[in-house]
């Protein structure tokens, strides 16, 4: 449990007692403002007095700086309970100056897409590159590097790997345990991982897609705490009565909030946050991080100070962040200024009792990398030319069907070759990590591509690359195209790249400003969709998660179509 006060000398601390009794002027005080009480769900109005970066109480103060919020409203900063910085396209300094625009003052991040390209020392670049910013951001380790047997990734991490990282003060436990199976069967490099996370006392996150049953019984007997993963109310009613916590998730690709409306109430709400998983910098300048979140339910019935709860207090509780939260005497003073509660409209956004200005912003907004972990991180492919011969299959394969606004799949059936008339266009994934030279197959429904193909680095969780389109000639001139590139997006037709966008960190990030990376990715999302993609789902992240094995029903990996249901390679 954190608490606030800790971070006081003894005479700061007398201090803040002595303004919390109105004995003494407090740093700032907000007079006349609404403000949301958490903790009886109502919107309260009063003066609040902040000191030394905390809330010291609420009602008659002065203060050193006054100021008058008449007709505006308070709220809790945001908490984001399952993201991945890396999914948003750039480091880590560039999605907190954003992030905290939307009101966003903590996160608990899994640095598993670059630990998967770099081993652990994609973690120790993570760490080091949010150290230091506005943003508090927490860390929970990957659980599952690669995500499972199935998978080929540039890296394998060991429970030893992981000791050391779990000392850090800044990683709270176990990020998603995806490798469900590995749980149930007792796999014992899997269960070192659980068990050593318990004994330090420590968080161990869910990651469990349509697990039921007693295989979901013994999933959380191994101390499993909660899932993002949801995508009916009836699967998330049932999870939640096994004892775990509920992330509902709005991400790019994957939006589950509407189909889990119901949790937005009690008795569902208290064990249930927000988090957004995997989301592109361009949609949270559009459209909005965990605001946006709070915006849609509140758009669909959901009363508003459950909404706000939601997206603060109840993830401050299940991570036993003490002192985030709440507007309340010892809390941290982080909160967001509301010109109007339905709406979300953000006024401004204060971090330990400061604003977050723009010019605040981007004096703080900046990461020391090491020159060590820098040059690593920009060279990470290695793998041959692609030819189209090389992709060329001699048996049907298996077809999966994509589902608009989930991750799930569905079996199709098999294929013989490209049908663009039926929608069936040819995918495949290629190692890039270690120079094997695999290459796994399969065809996928549903994407609408009609000429060209589409190509990226951004493959979760292994980070391999993934290409789709309407001939094998143009497939492999769009990933050779990639490789050049060193990692990111291409959208390749007519012989030619017609848009892409540089991603040289890791082949996951990039370290141009955010206004480039978005003006980047709407370009290249308008050039995909020009040449056919279903406007229905994300070009590219949709296509991301066709490669990870542990989401039913059918994924494509390096080694060919995986069956999850029946935990095989068909293909």
């Amino acid at each position: 449990m954190d608490y606030q006060q800790k971070n006081m000398t003894r005479s700061e601390y007398e201090d803040f007692l002595k303004i919390s009794a109105g004995n003494k002027p407090a740093d700032l005080v907000i007079k006349n403002v609404s403000y949301l009480d958490v903790f009886t769900n109502e919107f309260r109005k009063g003066n609040i007095a902040i000191a030394n970066g905390s809330f010291a109480g609420i009602g008659d103060y002065c203060g050193r700086v006054e100021i008058d919020m008449s007709g505006k409203t308070i709220v809790p900063g945001f908490i984001d309970g399952h993201i991945h910085i890396e999914s948003t396209t750039v480091v880590p300094s560039i999605f907190a100056k954003e992030a905290l625009k939307h009101g966003t003052t903590a996160i608990l991040t899994d640095p598993h897409e670059i630990t998967n390209v770099m081993g652990v020392d994609g973690i120790r670049y993570m760490i080091e590159a949010t150290k230091g910013l506005p943003l508090d951001v927490f860390f929970m380790l990957p659980s599952c590097v690669p995500s499972c047997e199935f998978d080929e990734s540039g890296a394998i991490i060991s429970a030893k790997d992981m000791l050391p990282f779990l000392d850090n003060s800044r990683v709270y436990g176990l990020a998603e345990l995806m490798d469900v199976n590995a749980v149930v069967n007792r796999d014992s490099s899997v269960i070192e991982k659980t068990y050593q996370t318990i004994q330090h006392n420590k968080l161990i996150d869910g990651h469990a897609p349509l697990v039921s049953g007693q295989r979901l019984m013994s999933y959380v007997a191994a101390g499993v705490l909660s899932d993002h993963e949801c995508s009916n109310i009836n699967e998330a009613i049932e999870k939640l009565g096994v004892g775990l916590w509920i992330m509902i998730r709005e991400g790019t690709a994957a939006q589950n909030l509407e189909a889990l409306i119901e949790l937005c109430k009690e008795p569902y709400a208290s064990r249930c946050m927000f988090c957004t998983d995997d989301r592109h910098i361009n949609d949270i300048m559009d459209a909005g991080h965990i605001d946006n979140i709070i915006r849609k339910s509140i758009s669909l019935g959901v009363e508003a100070p459950i909404a706000y709860k939601m997206a603060s207090c109840s993830a401050g509780t299940y991570f036993g962040l003490r002192d985030r939260g709440a507007i309340s005497p010892g809390f941290l003073a982080d909160f967001v200024v509301l010109d109007d509660v339905d709406s979300v409209k953000i006024n401004t956004v204060y971090k330990s009792g400061i604003e977050m200005t723009k010019e605040y912003l981007d004096k703080h907004c900046v990461s020391n990398i090491s020159s060590e972990l820098i040059q690593k991180s920009h060279d990470t492919f290695h793998m041959p030319t692609v030819t189209p011969k090389m992709l060329q299959n001699d048996s049907a394969l298996s077809v999966l069907g994509l589902v608009e606004g989930q991750l799930i799949t569905t079996d199709e059936g098999v294929s013989e070759k490209i049908d663009i008339d039926n929608d069936i266009l040819k995918a495949v994934v290629v190692e890039r990590h270690h120079n094997t030279g695999h290459i796994g197959m399969g065809y996928i429904k549903g994407y609408g591509l009609k000429k060209g193909a589409i190509a990226t680095s951004v493959s979760h969780d292994a980070h391999n690359i993934i290409a789709i389109g309407v001939s094998e000639e143009e497939i492999s001139a769009a990933i050779n195209s990639l490789k050049n590139l060193g990692g990111g997006m291409v959208v390749y037709a007519d012989g030619k790249v017609q848009a892409s966008y540089p991603l040289p960190v890791a082949g996951l990030m990039s370290e141009t400003s955010s206004v480039d990376a978005k003006l980047k990715l709407d370009q290249i999302h308008e050039a995909a969709f020009a040449l056919g993609v279903n406007r229905g789902i994300d070009p590219f992240m949709t296509l991301s998660f066709t490669a990870l094995p542990v989401i039913p029903e059918l994924r494509i990996t390096t080694h060919g179509v995986v069956s999850v249901s029946q935990w095989k390679i068909k293909d």
